[in-house]
């Protein structure tokens, strides 16, 4: 069996919002991850090689495009986020618990769903530099104990019936609705539904993107994982409720 690995590490930097403490705080993380892809044999070493740049570009660009700049916050800093920054174009981040470990679980989670089946995200560290913090989670089995199923977290109102970081899309982001009609109104909202159509097809423009790149670099740089510049192209989704006060 081959094994391809790669280690990365990028500097995020976000907001939390605790409202237990009454307090928004900026951290810049480095956040490091180590990517595994296999090829058994039934598998080429040119498909791993394509598996593996398809992995590497999708974790890349969702780091970079969408957690940078992001508003972390959980039920008690909920109404602040949605009343104060809900007309700003920053990612939001809804956590179950607010803490390093519950943000670092998703994230180790939410990569492992957006990649290649044959790609694997070992382990994931944030390190906090300012206050000589490293968070690391290593997790091989798919099970993640510090994350709540749907239904203990935002129950029957849910918009979605998977968490975030079960989805296999950029989003980052669950809300609840007040009622059933509210609920039904999310679901037959077009714009809203069209948001969230959109929120996987970054995925498939990463997929095409690097299927190009490596079919002109293919001879001349073969086993090289490749960059590829998405800024241009990159679609952020919003999928923040407006304030209703």
């Amino acid at each position: 069996m081959n094994i391809l690995s790669v280690n990365k590490t990028i500097p995020v930097r976000t907001t939390w919002i605790d409202a237990e403490s009454k307090q928004i705080k900026s951290v810049t993380y480095d956040l490091s991850y180590s990517l595994r892809t296999e090829a058994d044999e039934n598998t080429e070493y040119s498909e791993a090689y394509l598996h593996q740049n398809v992995s590497f570009q999708i974790v890349n660009n969702f780091i970079y495009e969408q957690l940078h700049q992001t508003l972390v916050y959980d039920f008690d800093g909920k109404e602040m986020a949605e009343r104060s920054f809900s007309e700003y174009n920053n990612n939001f981040m809804f956590l179950p618990s607010l803490s390093e470990a519950t943000f670092a679980s998703a994230l180790h989670c939410k990569l492992n769903t957006l990649i290649h089946p044959s790609s694997h995200v070992e382990s994931l560290s944030i390190k906090d530099e300012v206050e000589g913090m490293e968070y690391s989670v290593f997790n091989d089995d798919g099970i993640y104990t510090a994350l709540p199923t749907m239904e203990h977290w935002l129950g029957e109102l849910s918009f979605w019936k998977t968490p975030w970081w079960d989805r296999r899309d950029f989003s980052t982001f669950d809300n609840i609705a007040q009622d059933q009609e509210e609920l039904d109104v999310w679901f037959s909202d077009e714009k809203q539904q069209e948001i969230i159509a959109k929120m996987s097809h970054p995925i498939d423009e990463i997929e095409r993107e690097v299927m190009e790149q490596l079919t002109i670099t293919e001879e001349k740089d073969k086993g090289t994982l490749i960059e590829v510049d998405f800024k241009k192209k990159a679609f952020k989704p919003k999928l923040v409720p407006k304030d209703k006060s």
